[in-house]
Formats: C-alpha cells, sequence, structure tokens
C-alpha cells in the first residue's frame, strides 16, 4: 500500500483525516463489528439530505434507506464479501434520501482487519453518487425504445410517456400504501398485526446471524382479560387493549417492533438487546402497566415471557421458549417477568 501522508503524531493524524472527511465528496463509512459502531462522515448524510448524524450509529441505519427492490442484490453480495467468496464489495444501488426519494450510489468497500475466528473485525468504505450517470442511461434506453416503436415526433412521445408514468406511478404508490396498511396493521390496537411481525422477525434473525448481534423476543398477554370481558363488556375489553398498545409502544425503542399476536396476547422484538436487557425493560413495562389506571377503577396487569435467540433457532423453536416462560409466569401468581436461565 502506497503511503501518501506520513504524521508525526496520532492527533496530526486525526487531524488530517478529519478534514478529508469534512470536505470530501463522497459519503464515508467504517464498520467496527466487535464494537457494533458505524461512522459516518458528514458529506454521507450531506448527500443524502439528511441531518449531520440524525441516525444511530450502527448498521441497521444503513440496511432501511436500502430501495426495497435492491436489498437482496446487495445483501447477497455484502455476504458473500465477508465470508470471504468474493474479492472486493462493489455494488450499484438507491439510498433513501431525507424527502423520501431515491439516489443511486455506487457502494465500494474493504476489510482491514479480521477476528481470529475470521469474521469481520473492522470494514472501512465509501458511497459515490451516481445518479446522474444512471439516470442518463436510463433516460437513453427509453428514447431508443420510443424512437424504434413511434412515428411520433421525440418531443412529443417523451412528454407523453414522462406524463403518463407520473401518473400511474402516483397511483401505484397509494395502492402500495393502502395495501400494506391494510395488510400490515391490527385494525383494532393500530400496531403491526402477526403477518408482519412474522415478516420482521425472519429479517431480525437473518441481520443476527449476519452481524452476531444479540436478538431477544418478548411475549405478554393481560391477566385474567376473559373475566375484564365478562364483567364489563367486550367493548371496555377493546378499548382496555387499545390503551395497553399505545403504552407500550410510547415506551419501546424505534428499532423494536410492537405486535398484537392475537386477542389478547402481544409480541415485542428487541433487537441488539441481550435477554438481561429485554428482562429490564420487560419489568418496567409491566409495572407501568399495572400502575395504570385505565378508568373507572379498572386496572390490568400482564405476565411476560422472554427469551434470546440462539444461532440456528428456528422461528417455531424461539417461540417454543419464550412461550414456556410466559406459562411459567402465569402459573407463578401473575404480573410476572420470566426469562430462561442462562
Amino acid at each position: 500500500m502506497h503511503k501518501t501522508y506520513q504524521h508525526s503524531s496520532a492527533s496530526a493524524s486525526d487531524h488530517t483525516l478529519n478534514t478529508i472527511l469534512n470536505i470530501i465528496v463522497e459519503g464515508v463509512w467504517d464498520w467496527n463489528s466487535n464494537t457494533k459502531i458505524v461512522t459516518r462522515s458528514p458529506s454521507w448524510y450531506h448527500m443524502l439530505g439528511y441531518e449531520f448524524a440524525v441516525f444511530r450509529k450502527d448498521v441497521f441505519t444503513w440496511e432501511n434507506i436500502i430501495h426495497p427492490e435492491d436489498y437482496p442484490r446487495v445483501m447477497h453480495q455484502f455476504e458473500r464479501y465477508i465470508s470471504g467468496k468474493i474479492n472486493a464489495y462493489n455494488v450499484e444501488y438507491r439510498c433513501k434520501k431525507s424527502d423520501d426519494s431515491y439516489l443511486w450510489i455506487a457502494d465500494r468497500g474493504a476489510i482491514i482487519a479480521r477476528n481470529a475466528d475470521g469474521s469481520v473485525d473492522r470494514m472501512i468504505g465509501a458511497h459515490h453518487n451516481i445518479h446522474q450517470q444512471v439516470m442518463a442511461q436510463t433516460d437513453l434506453i427509453e428514447k431508443n425504445k420510443l424512437l424504434q416503436n413511434s412515428h411520433l415526433s421525440l418531443e412529443k412521445v417523451i412528454a407523453q410517456k414522462t406524463d403518463e408514468l407520473a401518473k400511474k406511478n402516483q397511483q401505484l404508490e397509494r395502492k402500495i400504501i393502502e395495501v400494506e396498511s391494510v395488510s400490515n396493521i391490527d385494525s383494532l390496537t393500530e400496531i403491526a398485526n402477526r403477518k408482519l411481525f412474522e415478516t420482521i422477525l425472519n429479517k431480525e434473525i437473518i441481520r443476527a446471524e449476519r452481524y452476531h448481534h444479540p436478538l431477544t423476543l418478548v411475549m405478554f398477554d393481560l391477566d385474567k382479560f376473559k373475566d375484564i370481558n365478562d364483567q364489563y363488556g367486550h367493548k371496555v375489553g377493546d378499548n382496555i387493549l387499545c390503551i395497553i398498545s399505545k403504552l407500550v409502544a410510547q415506551n419501546i425503542r424505534d428499532v423494536d417492533l410492537f405486535a398484537r399476536w392475537g386477542g389478547d396476547e402481544f409480541v415485542i422484538i428487541f433487537p441488539e438487546l441481550s435477554q438481561k436487557q429485554a428482562h429490564q425493560t420487560s419489568d418496567k413495562l409491566r409495572e407501568m402497566i399495572s400502575q395504570y389506571q385505565i378508568k373507572d377503577k379498572i386496572s390490568v396487569t400482564c405476565s411476560f415471557g422472554i427469551a434470546q435467540y440462539n444461532s440456528g433457532d428456528s422461528i417455531d423453536s424461539l417461540f417454543k421458549r419464550v412461550d414456556k416462560q410466559l406459562y411459567i409466569s402465569k402459573a407463578q401468581g401473575r404480573n410476572q417477568v420470566y426469562s430462561e436461565v442462562i
């Protein structure tokens, strides 16, 4: 490797590096797998239109802004590189900007250190803006098609097709939003439903395996909820489910997923939280729920079961373990949190 800079001290070297990162056009990133921290240069945020350091310093920030159509291809390339199956990481895809539009970027990276077991210790790279080049290529392809398939003037065809495409895209976006909203949200509590939960859990399991992050699943239900329905009626019961859902949703992190499993059963995915950390969080939720006055002296309690994902777990095996802990919590008197003994 050619040595461009040689400094007399570490502080001088840091000053040079930080100055370069502040003025460089490309967005530079630095991933430390062991600390799970991803450092991004100011230009990375500027390129995508975000305020500097507005995101959490983790890999989820990057994954969540990749265009859904490009995501499988990018992850395939990334995993092949970090596992040593290919010698270079270089892929082009779209990233979501602050205004919800997408920008084409070229992503290049290199592993600069590995752990003793061969896994990645540190990897650095850069995102380069190639949007204009991609748009120019796309526009040229479209113009060639129009010339081949139409006797109309080029300008007229372009204007007509552009207008039609814009209208169809608007209609499609509205339909996608409507369908996703209906199919992924529980109609009563307005939190994620079972379908969305299973999709996200599968994605988080893949992430946990890829980055060696902890992942913990929590299940809880309302104690003696049938008695509440019998005494006060199902309308009051439904209102209680909505209140508890809102209360929990407001007291967990943005990266956590809270969903209604069915009836009075709920589930929470805690990415990057160990079983011990999830237990502490769940106990705070349990206490908060038990102290909350619903209305007319009505209060409820909940029982929690917790299990951490182990490498090789299936969704079914993970659920069997968390369901067992919930059963123990109910059997031991309810209004409790139980985790597996590690």
